[in-house]
């Protein structure tokens, strides 16, 4: 169950960081960070 809960509040969390990030950042920034946001999760194994 632990690992679950982790997944999920990791997950969570790194879609909160990069919606802060994308409304921090100009428009032409936008999918730039999307594309570096899911390569993190990825390499994190939250995707």
């Amino acid at each position: 169950m632990r690992f679950i809960e982790g997944m999920l509040v990791g997950g969570l969390m790194a879609v909160g960081a990069t919606l802060v990030y994308t409304e921090m950042l100009p428009k032409s920034d936008t999918k730039k960070m999307m594309k570096k946001g899911k390569q993190f999760a990825k390499k994190m194994g939250l995707v």
